[in-house]
């Protein structure tokens, strides 16, 4: 994996196409951990034949096992881009934010306070790993076979609802401005739009030199691809069921993975509660 960075915008990384075995991306953990490995068992997930495991972000916090989940950064098939859930944990324990820790909290990140406050060593080389991720992961080339994942959304400019197209990925996303990495990992601009596309089982939308891409933060009913961003976080970690701007839609929360299969994803579900 080959990353390009800069000191305070987004970080891409590239992964190459997998001429072996078969790519599955996974929507926001949040701790579910043991349904990860259950659901992998029902697709026939084989890394030793090849298989790889791509993740949305936000490993961490609602779920049982968040140290779990971040044991997965210590395996070789698994890839994954940083979540607005890391860059708190990483924030409150970097910065000292008390203000931050508190939010962590009370969104399901108590299990991870005394590790802050005592500056536990196993936080600490996990925290290292965390600062390594990428906003974006772009996987192999081409339109059809490529992928990219990104937590929230490739948005550029929220005055416009303009979004990053692949060739400003494939350049380091040269020229962004010091919010993007934020609003990769933030922003909430197509959630309620995805939500009620899912509820209507409406047909992939696209964004013209934009691969299919990828992305968890905002739970939706079903997964559904508006903008070529493919929604794939369907509530893991999560009671009761999705709603979208606070109305019930009935539909239970779960943990969702897709085969990606060139550009038409095979998406796969289990319940979680």
């Amino acid at each position: 994996m080959s990353l390009i960075s800069s000191q305070s915008g987004p970080r891409v990384a590239f992964v190459p196409h997998n001429a072996v075995g078969r790519d599955f991306i996974v929507g926001d953990l949040h701790g579910c951990r043991h349904e990860l490995f259950e659901l992998l068992g029902r697709v026939g997930f084989r890394p030793e034949a090849g298989d790889r495991l791509f993740a949305t972000g936000d490993l961490i916090d609602r779920g049982p096992d968040s140290p779990g989940c971040l044991a997965l950064l210590r395996q070789p098939w698994f890839f994954t881009v940083i979540g607005n859930h890391e860059q708190m944990i990483l924030r409150a324990l970097d910065e000292g934010d008390a203000n931050m820790m508190a939010m962590s909290a009370a969104n399901g990140g108590s299990w991870a306070v005394p590790w802050i406050m005592r500056k536990d060593p196993v936080l600490m080389r996990i925290a290292a790993e965390l600062r390594t991720l990428p906003n974006v992961l772009v996987v192999g080339p081409g339109t059809r076979t490529r992928f990219n994942v990104v937590h929230a959304t490739l948005l550029k400019t929220p005055a416009e609802d303009e979004l990053f197209v692949d060739r400003e990925l494939d350049e380091g996303l040269k020229g962004h401005d010091a919010k993007a990495a934020d609003r990769m990992m933030w922003s909430r601009t197509l959630a309620e739009e995805a939500g009620n596309a899912a509820l209507r089982r409406a047909s992939p939308t696209w964004q013209q030199g934009l691969s299919l891409t990828y992305c968890g933060h905002n739970p939706v009913p079903y997964p559904v691809i508006l903008a070529s961003h493919c929604h794939i976080d369907t509530g893991s970690g999560y009671e009761g069921n999705v709603d979208i701007v606070g109305v019930d839609t009935g539909v239970p929360m779960r943990l969702t993975i897709a085969e990606h299969n060139n550009g038409d994803p095979i998406f796969h579900d289990l319940l979680v509660n």
